[in-house]
């Protein structure tokens, strides 16, 4: 604590008494918050390199969070990034510098006011931290058209404080920069992103379009029918199961329903015609509208609410198609898991992202990056778990009915085709990160020789 001090100001110090505390330290799955013992918030690039230098040369446990979507924790100290929060756009050159230690919403509304009719490829909901976001892969409504957040013609460069406290742009380690593209992080700490930002419509048509869950069988057969037929990539959708009484919360059952998240960047008339097969379903509910890029990125803010409330863990993995039997394969590990344990209703859902192929395959191998692409197209995401505080035993049952999720769904299943996003205990990281595994050891050893960031893939 001492030679803490010395490096950081008093304002960069934040005590569990301190106001800031909770905001600065909550993580998203409540089972994984370690109490950390102290936050420190450093201000200055020069700050976080010194603190960086002591906790190296310590034996104080350490972690790096982000913008707490994830679950970053320590039972020592852990550094919270949310101070470097700038934004620089370049017009004449198309990109613009942005603080890592930012939620998407931060960028969302400077993007809005400080380049208007850009954007760029970031994150779908606004509370995704752009460091954490970015270092997982990213993927975004533009994925489809442009990539991923960090796929080389999108994340342009990085800058990071290494464990030894140098300060380095990536660019000029080109090794490091490869591993920083979906890699996982723990390779230091990012404080700035240089991102790609591209010319993009200012309204879009978006919104949910709601369903009674007996609309099902004809949903299992229109979606795929859509799936097969829509090529174009400003076209996109999420098929949701939705807890229509949020019941865990209010001490009831769950009452399942239906939500088709629609997305259209060619505008309102246009998106009404290429999703009137959807409108047109006896007993929707049409929410839909013209909004801004940052106003659908909001459609899903009431999900945060949830943030430290839950045990819930998740797993997203790359599929090839979207096909009838999968949708009722889906729902029905839905039903048996609701089924075999009711409290499991806080934190378990299904979810079906509909995008095109250009999302995972805009780099030309599964070596261009940190993070071996999927040749997959579309993303099955599905989650578990309970209220926070919840027992061991029920904890456990959540972990094995979401461990068991995606073979009791996909015919062919492989953890190399999950995202490094979602990483839980029974994700293997080999497996995860395949022939790139090796490459990225030895970048951390190089970077992290003490390996005190420490990794999905240990040295």
């Amino acid at each position: 604590m001492e030679n803490i001090r010395k490096v950081l100001s008093t304002d960069e110090l934040i005590e569990p008494s301190s106001a800031d505390y909770h905001q600065e330290s909550q993580v998203w799955s409540a089972h994984k918050d370690l109490h950390p013992q102290l936050v420190v918030r450093p201000k200055t690039v020069e700050a976080l390199s010194q603190v960086l230098k002591v906790l190296n040369d310590s034996n104080v446990d350490f972690n790096i969070r982000g913008g707490g979507c994830g679950s970053a924790s320590s039972s020592g100290v852990l550094i919270s990034m949310s101070a470097f929060d700038g934004f620089e756009f370049n017009k004449e050159e198309e990109y613009v510098v942005v603080g890592a230690g930012q939620l998407w919403r931060h960028i969302d509304a400077k993007m809005e006011e400080f380049a208007p009719g850009y954007s760029v490829p970031g994150a779908r909901c606004t509370y995704i931290g752009v460091g954490g976001g970015t270092l997982q892969g990213g993927v975004s409504w533009m994925s489809s058209e442009y990539g991923l957040t960090s796929d080389p013609q999108n994340m342009l460069d990085a800058q990071v404080v290494l464990m030894d406290g140098s300060v380095v742009w990536a660019s000029s380690d080109p090794d490091l920069l490869w591993a920083l593209r979906g890699g996982g992080g723990r390779f230091g700490a990012v404080t700035a992103f240089k991102l790609r930002a591209y010319k993009y419509p200012k309204t879009v048509y978006s919104g949910m379009i709601l369903f009674p869950r007996e609309a099902l069988d004809v949903l299992a057969q229109k979606v795929p029918e859509f799936e097969a037929s829509n090529t174009d990539p400003k076209i996109a959708m999420h098929f949701y199961c939705l807890d229509m009484t949020n019941g865990a919360f209010v001490g009831k059952p769950s009452v399942p329903g239906l939500g088709l998240l629609v997305y259209d960047a060619y505008g309102e008339d246009h998106g009404r015609k290429a999703f009137k097969w959807a409108l047109d379903i006896p007993g929707a509910t049409d929410t839909t509208q013209a909004l801004s890029y940052r106003q659908v990125n909001q459609l899903n803010d009431s999900i945060e609410l949830s943030r430290g409330k839950t045990n819930q863990m998740m797993t997203g993995v790359v599929i090839p198609a979207i096909t009838e039997d999968l949708i009722r394969r889906t729902w029905k590990w839905f039903d048996e898991t609701l089924i075999m344990e009711p409290k499991l209703n806080a934190g378990t859902f299904v979810l079906i992202e509909l995008m095109q192929k250009e999302a995972f395959n805009t780099v030309k191998s599964r070596a261009d990056t940190g993070w071996p692409r999927s040749k997959g197209r579309h993303i099955l995401q599905f989650g578990c778990g309970a209220l926070k505080g919840c027992s061991e035993e029920l904890q456990k049952v959540a972990t094995e009915r979401l461990a068991a999720g995606a073979r009791e769904i996909l015919d062919e299943y492989s953890v190399g085709d999950c995202l490094p996003r979602d990483f839980e205990e029974f994700h293997d990281p080999v497996e995860m990160f395949g022939e790139n595994v090796e490459r990225l050891r030895s970048v951390k050893k190089r970077v992290d020789p003490k390996d005190r960031l420490k990794g999905a893939y240990a040295l």
